[in-house]
C-alpha cells in the first residue's frame, strides 16, 4: 500500500511543469488548497486527483502508485481524435474509442438496431 507522502513524490517525480503552483494553474486547482493538501498530508479530492491526470497525462494509477504503464493519452492520440471528431462518423468515432480504451459516450445504430455504448473496453 502506499503513502500520502508517497503521492505527493509521486507528483513532484512526474509534474511536466516547473513548480506545483504552476501545475495547480495547468490543471484548474487551487493553488492554496493543493498546497494545504500537501503540507498537511491529505489526498486531493477524487474530482482534483482526475484534474492531476489530465494536467500530467498520466493515469490516476500510476499518479497514486508511480507505476507508469502508459500514458493517459499521448499528443498523437489528442490530434486523431480532434480530426476524427469532425470527419468521422458515430460508428467509426466509437470503434477508435474502443481501440484507445477510451470511455464511449455514443449511441451506435447497425441495422436497424440501437445500442447504447458507455464505460471502456479493459
Amino acid at each position: 500500500m502506499f503513502t500520502v507522502q508517497e503521492f505527493w513524490n509521486n507528483i513532484d517525480q512526474i509534474n511536466p511543469y516547473r513548480s506545483l503552483g504552476e501545475l495547480a494553474k495547468a490543471s484548474g486547482i487551487d493553488y492554496h488548497r493543493l498546497t494545504q493538501q500537501r503540507s498537511r498530508g491529505f489526498m486531493p479530492k477524487p474530482e482534483d486527483l482526475l484534474r492531476l491526470s489530465k494536467a500530467t497525462r498520466k493515469t490516476i494509477e500510476s499518479l497514486l502508485t508511480g507505476i507508469s504503464e502508459k500514458a493517459f493519452y499521448s499528443e498523437r492520440t489528442e490530434k486523431i481524435a480532434n480530426r476524427c471528431e469532425y470527419t468521422a462518423t458515430e460508428t467509426q468515432l466509437f470503434m477508435v474509442e474502443q481501440i484507445l480504451g477510451l470511455p464511449t459516450e455514443y449511441v451506435v445504430t447497425k441495422k436497424g438496431n440501437e445500442r447504447r455504448a458507455s464505460g471502456s473496453i479493459a
